[in-house]
């Protein structure tokens, strides 16, 4: 039972990785970047194609999570801004359109057949206080502590940090402070999609990489937002492990075919009964 519950705490991890970068941009501008499991995708992709080439592993990780955080900052200059003084809506239908693209570049680039990155040590299992645990799964657990920890850091005791979070809560107020915003929300993608593709980075070795594994991994990561709280960096955490764990349970002792169905269930529950979700505030339009 400890081995699931560990399990399904990894899982939730990653679930909360990339809800923390798809609410760094809610905060940042008000908009819902549904491409954000792409950049999950290609992240695990980039990862890939440098261990393919023999990189050191430490090394690939450092190109690719570069390579992703600076689609980031591309992303945010040639399709977010051009939109920022249109309805959120725009930006939404954006995301959903640079998603097609970037399954479809990645099927021409690499192909139909799913992918395998090398384990991360020869070591198959790892025993923590009598709980049997793989490598990996340890890694996820504490690379997602240490990033939530350093994002902490980050955002509130450092001045970038307080620039950041002027710009989240009001930009025209943040501009006439001296912060200049459109170099703060640049800021801002470049650091949702580092955490996204560091995500994918940490999928590459435990799961096969295919152009569809970002669509599952933002179903489960909206729903932990939508659980924890748009606009809630501790909720998304609740809500990741939450889900993770939920997904996994239901695998173990119902069935794995049920799991996406519970899940899409709770969210609808949370969507219609707790708007807010559990520390969060409810979706609004920003003017």
């Amino acid at each position: 039972m400890a081995q699931i519950i560990a399990s399904g705490v990894a899982m939730g991890c990653i679930y909360a990785l990339v809800g923390l970068a798809f609410i760094l941009i809610y905060n940042a501008s008000g908009g819902l970047n549904f491409a954000q499991g792409e950049f999950v995708m290609l992240g695990a992709f980039a990862f890939f194609t440098a261990t393919t080439i023999q990189l050191p592993y430490w090394a690939a990780v450092v190109v690719s999570v570069s390579v992703i955080g600076g689609l980031g900052w591309l992303f945010q200059k040639f399709l977010f801004y051009p939109l920022k003084d249109r309805s959120f809506l725009y930006f939404v239908i954006v995301t959903i359109g640079f998603s097609i693209f970037a399954r479809n570049l990645a099927l021409i680039v690499w192909g139909p057949n799913p992918l395998k990155v090398p384990p991360l040590t020869s070591v198959d299992v790892v025993s923590l206080g009598g709980v049997a645990m793989s490598p990996e799964n340890i890694a996820i657990i504490c690379v997602t502590a240490c990033l939530l920890l350093l994002q902490y850091l980050l955002f509130f005791h450092t001045d970038l940090g307080r620039k950041l979070r002027a710009t989240a809560q009001n930009a025209q107020t943040a501009q006439l402070m001296g912060i200049y915003p459109r170099r703060m929300i640049g800021i801002t993608f470049i650091m949702s999609g580092a955490i996204a593709g560091f995500a994918g980075v940490l999928l590459a070795p435990i799961f096969l990489i295919d152009t569809d594994m970002g669509g599952a991994v933002l179903l489960k990561s909206f729903i932990a937002v939508v659980i924890g709280g748009f606009g809630s960096i501790p909720g998304v955490v609740i809500g990741g492990i939450g889900i993770g764990l939920i997904e996994i349970l239901t695998a173990v002792y119902v069935s794995s075919v049920y799991k996406d169905a519970i899940c899409i269930a709770i969210l609808i529950v949370f969507l219609i009964a707790f708007p807010r979700g559990l520390l969060g505030e409810a979706v609004k339009e920003r003017g």
